[in-house]
């Protein structure tokens, strides 16, 4: 299997969390964690940061000079024209999304979503999740912010023709999976050995101050485990510690 690229729509400028996106954990930019994670992959190659062109995000593109990682810089709002841009720029073929706040994103899921679309004819393949409030509700789902997307360039090629309206700029592939009639799709649902993963009520993404405590309470305890714990790991350490639970949610 030839390998992938990936790209993580990243920016500082959150209205909630303004800079979250290298706050450090354990001495590490959130971006950091992410990108370390991902490289367990077995079927990553280039990882692609796709920030903005706002002076705010001037710290991103300097973080990944200083990484030696690549880096894109579009569109601050519209987010669907920014990851085109970055994957014609990079002359990619096929892309895996994945959001610079969702740090604990596991390689098994990034392979098992990269393997679904490279056996399938599906134009686009992702982690369930509640982000998805429109597919069936029987569906299981994994905590919002383990989130793995994977489509085709023809795909984003035709979802940035036919997507008009802002909110569909705004969640670049939000108009893909409201037309299951344009696109055909695929899901990884969190059974079989993610059967414990059916956690679609917890949020491991980074929106306030206090999920990120959250989230580096949890990181500091799961780097015991293992240096690339699994989601299992993160679920039983949250599980393990209720007086942390406060800190999750999105008010």
């Amino acid at each position: 299997m030839s390998r992938y690229a990936v790209l993580i729509a990243a920016r500082m400028g959150s209205s909630r969390f303004p800079g979250k996106t290298l706050s450090e954990i354990n001495g590490k930019p959130m971006l950091e964690i992410l990108v370390d994670r991902l490289k367990y992959s077995k079927n990553i190659g280039k990882i692609i940061v796709a920030t903005t062109e706002s002076e705010v995000d001037d710290a991103i593109e300097k973080w990944c000079a200083l990484k030696n990682h690549l880096c894109y810089r579009g569109s601050k709002d519209d987010v669907l024209q920014r990851l085109l841009d970055a994957a014609n720029y990079f002359k990619l073929n096929t892309i895996v999304e994945v959001l610079g706040d969702n740090p604990f994103i596991h390689s098994d899921l990034v392979d098992d979503t990269i393997n679904l679309f490279s056996r399938s004819e599906y134009d686009y393949v992702a982690t369930i999740t509640n982000e998805y409030g429109i597919l069936r509700p029987e569906l299981k789902r994994f905590p919002i912010g383990i989130r793995v997307q994977v489509f085709s360039m023809a795909t984003l090629r035709r979802c940035a023709k036919l997507a008009k309206q802002k909110q569909y700029r705004e969640h670049a592939t939000s108009f893909i999976i409201e037309n299951k009639n344009i696109f055909k799709m695929g899901f990884i649902e969190a059974n079989n050995q993610f059967n414990s993963c059916n956690r679609p009520e917890l949020t491991f993404a980074v929106n306030l101050r206090k999920n990120f405590e959250l989230i580096n309470n949890l990181y500091n305890e799961c780097i015991k485990i293992n240096p690339n714990f699994s989601i299992q790991d993160l679920i039983s350490v949250y599980d393990s510690n209720p007086d942390w639970h406060w800190m999750m949610g999105n008010e």
